[in-house]
């Protein structure tokens, strides 16, 4: 029988150790994999508000028309997926109610205008009348992991950003700090899923990047601080992340959160 150099034994185990870490590494990334849209999917931001009085109505129409007409829509094939959420809390200074439409092609959003003319933002007459303002903003999904469509419990977290360097730029920051603290807190067990949002046409808008995060529940969301400082403190390690950590340049402006439940989604 042929014999082998202890050494060159050792030299093998160590390169099917290396080829197993990294085996491993590449398996953990494909379990929550950052989808960089199909040629950035088109979608529709649509921010809805009225007077505090009026938000039980608002809701209660939303969930009883607003959320059949989108399921109807998606099933037609007049939208790809949709999310409608409601804030949490009244908040003067903000919206009360948020709905996300995504399409397919350019021809579905062109073709969107026709529901827009029978029912504005999508809203029935009867929630139209309690509605004081509306803004609707076209987006492209930059970025997305997606969310759970079934989970009952999962709260949102919505965060528009002003951006302060070009979207490219933008862009790279967010694939090189943002998104992995993302998937940080999904390995961590409390985010169930994102999605990062930029205006098509920014000029004059309060916001001109958004990001939806789906929390699985209250308990994910209360543990988030110390999520988040864990998840920091590991990604000091990776050299690319802890550069531009420490770089602190000045690349968004972070605007007022909301809190938000769901009232229809459907990915």
């Amino acid at each position: 029988m042929k014999s082998f150099p202890i050494a060159a034994i050792g030299r093998a185990l160590v390169a099917f150790a290396a080829w197993a870490m990294l085996a491993a590494v590449l398996h953990a990334g494909v379990a929550h994999a950052v989808q960089a849209s199909d040629s950035d999917a088109l979608s529709l931001i649509i921010t809805y508000q009225t007077a505090p009085a009026n938000r039980p109505a608002l809701r209660r129409e939303l969930q009883q028309s607003t959320a059949r007409e989108l399921a109807r829509w998606k099933h037609d094939g007049r939208i790809r997926q949709y999310s409608l959420l409601f804030n949490r809390y009244a908040d003067s200074d903000n919206w009360d109610a948020l709905a996300v439409l995504t399409f397919a092609t350019p021809d579905d959003l062109y073709r969107w205008r026709t529901i827009e003319q029978a029912r504005p933002a999508a809203l029935s007459g009867k929630a139209l009348a309690v509605t004081a303002s509306i803004h609707t903003t076209p987006v492209d999904m930059k970025r997305t992991v997606a969310r759970d469509a079934q989970s009952p419990n999962a709260v949102y977290v919505v965060i528009p950003y002003k951006t302060l360097v070009p979207e490219d730029e933008y862009e790279k920051y967010a694939d090189g700090y943002v998104l992995p603290q993302f998937n940080g807190w999904m390995d961590e067990g409390v985010l169930s899923g994102y999605a990062l949002y930029t205006s098509q046409f920014p000029a004059g808008r309060p916001w001109n990047a958004m990001v939806v995060l789906q929390y699985r529940n209250e308990t994910a969301l209360s543990a988030r601080e110390a999520v988040v400082a864990r998840v920091r403190e590991r990604l000091k390690s990776n050299p690319e992340w802890k550069a531009i950590s420490d770089s602190k340049t000045n690349v968004r402006t972070e605007e007022q959160v909301v809190i938000a439940d769901p009232v229809a989604v459907d990915q």
